[in-house]
């Protein structure tokens, strides 16, 4: 494990960025960019087709670093607080925007900034002792686009449950309110993950093509006719490139 509490390696044809930071990996600007050099060198490996995202400790994500709030907090548009929060917000913006499916095992507790992470995501699997705790518990606004990310992932009324009303989840709820995409026992859940992300396959460059796709889909919600313009460039080329061998 590197200072920085991330550790990447390959796992056949995923890669798997493991946290192990100070504070239940507590969100600071290093840890930030850790997570983004672990992305990029994923990104750059042609045989990594998926990469997953997972914890060494007993929970996922504690959320933003208390000593570096602190700091924040005494004079929030000081150069280096201003800059070391746009370095975690960097975070999920990068992972949005990722070439490669990513995947967030899930497990213990998740709290306020710390739920961005695997709403970045794109698809999420938790532990059955988990604890979904939104920002209300810390008495500071959402960031790091929080809200625009619990609004595309989840029904409405789930997104207000935890933005508005401060509601914890479990894992059951998780489930149920479209955040997970599976529930497993705590013991099972890196390798429910790898079995998850391998079925991504083993051709980088189908994977990357589908998923640049599915990035231009989701932000800008085409019509049907649009939908099908978007896709049948990458489709014909993939058809073309399968009976070529």
């Amino acid at each position: 494990m590197s200072d920085s509490g991330v550790a990447y390696r390959r796992e056949g044809a995923t890669g798997l960025v493991v946290l192990d930071a100070p504070n239940r990996n507590a969100l600071t600007p290093e840890f930030a960019d850790a997570v983004v050099a672990a992305l990029a060198e994923a990104e750059s490996d042609p045989e990594v087709t998926a990469l997953v995202f997972a914890s060494a400790g007993r929970s996922f994500c504690s959320g933003a670093d208390l000593d570096m709030l602190g700091r924040v907090g005494q004079d929030p548009l000081q150069e280096d607080n201003f800059a070391g929060i746009g370095r975690i917000y960097a975070l999920f913006e990068r992972l949005r925007d990722a070439a490669i499916p990513t995947l967030a095992a899930v497990n213990g507790t998740l709290v306020g900034a710390g739920l961005n992470l695997p709403l970045a995501c794109d698809l999420r699997i938790v532990a059955d002792d988990l604890r979904l705790i939104g920002f209300g518990r810390a008495g500071v606004h959402p960031g790091g686009g929080h809200l625009a990310m619990l609004a595309r992932n989840l029904p409405a009324g789930e997104a207000a449950a935890i933005a508005l009303f401060n509601q914890e989840m479990s894992a059951a709820q998780a489930l149920a309110s479209g955040f997970a995409h599976e529930v497993v026992p705590r013991a099972d859940l890196l390798t429910r993950a790898l079995e998850i992300a391998a079925a991504a396959g083993t051709d980088g460059q189908l994977t990357r093509m589908v998923t640049r796709t599915y990035r231009a889909v989701d932000e800008t919600r085409p019509t049907p006719r649009a939908a099908v313009m978007l896709e049948r460039a990458p489709q014909v080329w993939s058809m073309q490139r399968r009976v070529r061998g």
